[in-house]
């Protein structure tokens, strides 16, 4: 099969949108009303050739506050909306809303839903994320769904103009806007907040304050109405018509700076704050910091969120990514829970969360290291039941913080002091060729089949086998280690703070771990020229200090190991 980035339409070769796990993204230039015609149609003929939807079924509609979702210059909406119909199915239009609440209205009626958003992504970029009715899609539908794209795609490339839909440069020849039926956006708000509203008891939140820093999140005011309805006394600030990109896994000095300006602002008005919270874009990702007895914020990462959420909620079953901290082991590990480990992206979490409930009884939940949550089974509380929800979400763990404070009577910052001082930070090179961050993984991976692991351990290497196979390294594969680690060690050299090397894991990239207690790891982006840097240390100016000396440009860590890759 040719590949599609080599067909042409009408003698130019569009640029095609690349799919992730987190669904489709891309420059909103790129973003036509073709290409997201192509993609939709290619992901719901999927749906049908399965059997997963018919003719005449609804599919849920819903999107997020950026101007190119659906305004009046660009509607990206429009185009899947056009796709849906000439299908033959049915829109269900939810309007602006958290992707977690389109996704939790659709399961409830067993429906496919399609959500626009680029999440936490630059102004310039949007993206889509594709749902089945029973759920995210996970990487094993990715091909059929890119073989749908692909087909579709040649046959509205090779469509006579005259006959075709889209002008030569690939936009809608009918520009009037869409007229939408009428939203059920109300009725599928109000169910999301029950989910939380039937768990949490009434006046949970009582006596308590919390900043809401609205930027332009689309669940924004459905949180703070949820908080207040608790009980809370709500604070909201920052509420942004612009667009304002949130990364709850990169937060910058200078925005921490801003939220610190936002609360010394209410703590002037009288305010007395335990927390400041928000969302991502899309509101599936959480942001919360504490707030100190001296009034400064402290920024509470999401995989140590994530933890504080499993406690309260009394998990037994924990799968995260493997780039969460490693404070997420040591505090679990007390529990004498051992969490299991999955490729980062809630599709890889998601499919494991699946895989266990064949086998668990227990409350099975997850996370990833933006905090964005996600729940299994069902979980029975003080007040009723919570729903489960296999899906990021960014509520559930705000209320479980916030909720856990009013019942032992502490600060979320006294909640984050009693786990173990591990600190994380993370950051990313662009403009970094894939093929050279697959050189450059590939180099520090042993040619031994199926190998996920190793670690060194009293003169002993003991290897680590996909589906749970180990044994102790021979001569020939020890050699083979230590010459490895005898390279490594050029870069991850005494003078930049690292020790020895004593376990290196390949379940996602390449993440080597040093008897000083560091953890470095390396990760090519799965649908950008991006290569990533995660840092974990025992201080969070190492962890600092880690990602800016491998991101520096021109000659940092990884442009050097670029270099003789």
């Amino acid at each position: 099969m040719e590949s599609s980035t080599s067909l042409q339409f009408r003698g130019q070769t569009p640029e095609c949108l690349k799919f992730g796990t987190s669904g489709l993204r891309g420059k909103v230039d790129a973003m036509t009303d073709l290409e997201v015609y192509i993609n939709t149609t290619g992901f719901l003929e999927y749906l049908l050739g399965m059997h997963a939807i018919q003719p005449g079924d609804p599919v849920c509609l819903g999107g997020d506050l950026r101007p190119s979702t659906d305004g009046d210059k660009r509607s990206i909406l429009r185009a899947v909306a056009k796709a849906v119909e000439d299908l033959g199915l049915v829109i269900r239009f939810l309007g602006r809303l958290p992707t977690p609440a389109l996704m939790f209205d659709a399961l409830q009626a067993n429906c496919a839903s399609i959500m626009v958003t680029g999440s936490h992504i630059p102004f310039d970029r949007n993206g889509i994320k594709f749902n089945k009715p029973n759920g995210e899609v996970l990487k094993a539908d990715e091909s059929p769904i890119l073989s749908n794209v692909h087909a579709t795609r040649r046959l509205q490339y090779a469509m006579p103009a005259e006959r075709s839909l889209f002008d030569d440069h690939g936009w809608f020849k009918d520009s009037s806007s869409k007229t939408w039926p009428a939203s059920a956006h109300l009725e599928a708000t109000e169910r999301y907040l029950d989910r939380y509203r039937g768990f949490f008891p009434t006046g949970s939140l009582e006596g308590m304050e919390c900043l809401v820093y609205q930027h332009s999140a689309v669940g924004r005011d459905l949180l703070a109405k949820l908080l207040e309805s608790l009980g809370a006394k709500v604070w909201k600030v920052g509420k942004s018509e612009r667009f304002v990109p949130i990364d709850t896994e990169d937060i910058s000095a200078e925005q921490l700076n801003e939220l610190q300006r936002m609360l010394e602002e209410v703590i002037a008005q009288g305010g007395k704050p335990t927390a400041l919270v928000s969302t991502d874009g899309d509101s599936d990702r959480p942001l919360v910091c504490g707030v100190d007895s001296w009034g400064r914020l402290q920024f509470i990462p999401g995989d140590l969120l994530g933890c504080l959420s499993a406690d309260f909620l009394k998990a037994e079953t924990v799968v995260v990514p493997i780039s969460a901290n490693d404070a997420v082991d040591q505090h679990l590990a007390r529990k004498g829970i051992h969490p299991y480990k999955t490729k980062i992206g809630s599709p890889h979490v998601i499919a494991t969360m699946q895989a266990l409930k064949e086998s668990k009884q227990d409350a099975i939940v997850g996370w990833e290291a933006n905090g964005g949550f996600l729940l299994s089974s069902r979980v029975e509380g003080e007040h009723g039941a919570l729903q489960p929800l296999e899906t990021r979400d960014a509520f559930l763990p705000i209320l479980c913080v916030l909720r856990a404070c009013q019942v032992s009577s502490k600060q979320v910052v006294d909640l984050m002091g009693e786990l173990p001082a591990r600190f994380g930070k993370a950051g990313l090179i662009d403009a970094f060729p894939q093929a050279a961050s697959r050189s450059l993984i590939q180099r520090w991976t042993p040619p031994l089949d199926q190998l996920v692991d190793w670690r060194w351990h009293k003169r002993t290497i003991t290897l680590h086998f996909a589906h749970g196979d180990h044994r102790e390294a021979d001569h020939d594969e020890a050699l083979l280690i230590a010459h490895l680690c005898e390279e490594a060690a050029r870069f991850f050299t005494p003078e930049a703070g690292y020790g020895t090397i004593t376990r290196i894991n390949y379940m996602d990239g390449v993440r080597f771990y040093f008897d000083s207690g560091d953890i470095a790891h390396i990760r090519p982006s799965g649908n950008a020229p991006q290569l990533r840097f995660y840092a974990v240390a025992n201080s969070q100016q190492r962890a600092e200090q880690m990602v800016r000396d491998a991101l520096a440009e021109p000659s940092g860590l990884l442009r050097s190991m670029e270099l003789e890759s």
